[in-house]
């Protein structure tokens, strides 16, 4: 929990089609997982929506 305490402001958090954890994914939910607070952003919604819904399935929460 070494975040834990601290607000991440992600960008390009959603997803692009292939196969793989893009970078922007990856790092939300290392946050997240780390105790972070996050914003995320993205240029797709539905990319972003499916990040966050990931995050949460793990217990965390993320605000869009």
């Amino acid at each position: 929990m070494k975040l834990r305490g601290k607000v991440a402001i992600v960008t390009g958090a959603g997803q692009t089609a292939g196969e793989g954890t893009g970078n922007g994914r990856a790092a939300a939910i290392t946050f997240a997982r780390e105790g972070a607070t996050l914003v995320l952003a993205n240029r797709s919604l539905a990319s972003l929506e499916e990040t966050k819904a990931l995050i949460e399935q793990e217990g965390y929460s993320a605000h869009c």
